[in-house]
C-alpha cells in the first residue's frame, strides 16, 4: 500500500459492467489489506439529487458518511442525504489511516465537467485527502471519457498525477461465455458485433431492455446540429485511431475507453447511430453510400455463421471504406493519393450481363468484367463473394483523376500460412497483391513470394 499512485478510472458505457467491478475491487481490498475502504455510490438509492450539484464536496462528504455508517436503518436511509456533513468531519474520522475511496458514475457529478468554484473545492478534497500523500488511493468509474480528462486539469497541478484510465475486462475465450451467460447460440463474429463487453453481452440476451442512452445520444447529435459531412468522416476515422477528439461528444457515453483515453466502437450501437445519421440533409451523397455499406457490413457479424473468416473480411472492408472516405492512406496497404478526393462504390461497375459472377472462376476473367465508373477519381470495391476463385478476397481498383486505373489485390485469411502466387499464370498486372493475416507479423512489412505481407503494426495503425 506504501506507494503514490495516480487516481483511476473505469470508463465504460451504461450498463457496461463498471458498477460490478468496482464493487468487486471494493471486496477484494477489504479482505486483502489493512486500509479504509470507501465506496460510494452516486447512482442507485444514494444517487445525487439536482439540488445537491451545487455542493458536490458536501454530497461526497455525505456519501462518505453513509457508507461508513453500520447501522442502516430505515430512518437513517431517509435522512441521510439532508445531513450536515463537512470536509472537516470526514478529514478527521480518516485521521492518517491508510485510505482508498471508489466512487461509482462520477460523471453524474456535473460540476466536474465545467469551470466553477464546486468543481475547484471537489477536485482539492480528493487530491489531499485521497492522491497526495501516500497510502491514499482513488478508484472512480464514469460512462463518459470527459470525467477523467477535466479530472485531470484539476489534479495535475498539486498532486502531478493525471488520472490513468484501465480497460475492463473483455471476454477473451468465447466458449466459455457460452457457459456463463447460458448462451449456446453465441459465436465469436456476435461476440465481436456486442464490442466483446460480457454485460453487453447478458443485456442483449434479455431481450426486453431498451437502450435509451443510446439513442437519446444519438437524438442530440442530430438536433444539435452535429452532424455534418466533416465530424461524419471524423467519426468514422476514430474507428481505426481511437481519437476521442474526433467523436461527437455525446456518443462518448455508447462507447469503450480504453487505455489512453481511447475510444473503441461497439458495433452494436454504432449501427444505430450511423442508421439514423445517413438522414441528415445535406451530407454528401459518397458518404451516405460508404456509411450505409459500413452499416450493413457490422449488422452481419451479429448474423454470421461459425466460420470467422466473414468477420475477418468484413472488418477488413470496413477499415478499408473508412480509410477512403476519411483520407487515411498508407504506403503499404491502401497507397492512395492524399491530393485526391475520391468518390467510392461497392460491386457496382461491373458486367453482369456477360456471366454471372457465381461462375467465373479465374481471376482474370472476374477482372475483365470491370467497367469503368462514372466519375473520377474513383476507388471501385469489389468483393468476389460468390465467385469461385480462391486467390482473392478483395480487388480494388483505384481511378485518379485522368482515369488511369490501378488494381490492388488482397487476400484476408486467418493464421500464418503464406499461399503461393504465381503471377505469371495471371494475365492481369496488379500493382500490388497484399496478404493480410489474422495473425500478422510482430516485426516489419516483408514481401515473400510475391506477396507484400503487411506487419500488425502497418495494419492497426
Amino acid at each position: 500500500m506504501k506507494y503514490l499512485m495516480p487516481p483511476i478510472a473505469l470508463v465504460r458505457f451504461s450498463r457496461g459492467g463498471k458498477s460490478r467491478a468496482l464493487i468487486e475491487i471494493a471486496q477484494r481490498l477489504k479482505s486483502s489489506v489493512n486500509a479504509s475502504i470507501i465506496y460510494v455510490n452516486f447512482n442507485d438509492f444514494t444517487c445525487i439529487d439536482q439540488w445537491e450539484q451545487t455542493d458536490p464536496l458536501g454530497a461526497l462528504c455525505r456519501r462518505i458518511a453513509f457508507a461508513a455508517r453500520r447501522d442502516r436503518n430505515a430512518t437513517f436511509l431517509r435522512n441521510f442525504a439532508y445531513a450536515d456533513v463537512n470536509p472537516k468531519q470526514i478529514i478527521e474520522w480518516l485521521g492518517k489511516n491508510p485510505r482508498v475511496l471508489l466512487i461509482d458514475e462520477l460523471n453524474l457529478c456535473t460540476a466536474l465537467l465545467k469551470k466553477c468554484t464546486a468543481s475547484t473545492k471537489i477536485a482539492f478534497f480528493l487530491k489531499t485527502q485521497f492522491l497526495q500523500n501516500e497510502n491514499q488511493y482513488f478508484v472512480f468509474s464514469s460512462h463518459i471519457v470527459s470525467t477523467a480528462v477535466k479530472l485531470s486539469i484539476y489534479l495535475d497541478t498539486a498532486s502531478d498525477r493525471s488520472v490513468v484510465t484501465r480497460e475492463l475486462p473483455l471476454i477473451r475465450n468465447v466458449s466459455n461465455a457460452i457457459k456463463i451467460f447460458n448462451l449456446p447460440e453465441l459465436n465469436a463474429k456476435q461476440a465481436l458485433f456486442y464490442g466483446l463487453m460480457p454485460a453487453m453481452i447478458y443485456v442483449v440476451s434479455l431481450k426486453h431492455l431498451i437502450f435509451e442512452i443510446r439513442d437519446g445520444a444519438i437524438r442530440d447529435c442530430v438536433q444539435s446540429g452535429l452532424v455534418t459531412n466533416k465530424s461524419i468522416r471524423r467519426l468514422l476515422a476514430s474507428f481505426v485511431d481511437g481519437d476521442r477528439d474526433k467523436v461527437m461528444e455525446p456518443l462518448h457515453q455508447v462507447m469503450n475507453t480504453a487505455e489512453n483515453y481511447k475510444l473503441r466502437w461497439i458495433p452494436f450501437h454504432m449501427t444505430e447511430a450511423l442508421k439514423k445519421f445517413v438522414e441528415a440533409p445535406y451530407l454528401d451523397d459518397n458518404l451516405c453510400k460508404a456509411m450505409a455499406k459500413i452499416d450493413n457490413l457490422f449488422r452481419e457479424l451479429s448474423n454470421a455463421d461459425e466460420s470467422s473468416e466473414k468477420a475477418w473480411e468484413s472488418l477488413f472492408l470496413v477499415v478499408v471504406i473508412i480509410r477512403v472516405v476519411s483520407r487515411q492512406f498508407d504506403e503499404v496497404i491502401l497507397p492512395l493519393d492524399l491530393s485526391m478526393d475520391y468518390s467510392i462504390s461497392f460491386n457496382e461497375f461491373y458486367r453482369y450481363d456477360k456471366e454471372p459472377m457465381v461462375r467465373i472462376i479465374k481471376v482474370d476473367k472476374f477482372v475483365k468484367g470491370f467497367t469503368e465508373p462514372d466519375r473520377y477519381p474513383h476507388v471501385a470495391i469489389y468483393q468476389p463473394k460468390n465467385a469461385t476463385f480462391p486467390l482473392f478476397d478483395l480487388i480494388i481498383a483505384v481511378y485518379d483523376k485522368t482515369g488511369k486505373r490501378s488494381l490492388y489485390a488482397y487476400q484476408l485469411k486467418e493464421g500464418r500460412e503464406i499461399p503461393k502466387l504465381n503471377t505469371s499464370q495471371l494475365e492481369t498486372n496488379f500493382d500490388a497483391c497484399v496478404l493480410v493475416r489474422g495473425q500478422p507479423s510482430q516485426g516489419e512489412t516483408r514481401s515473400k513470394q510475391r506477396w507484400i505481407i503487411p506487419s500488425k503494426s502497418e495494419i492497426t495503425t
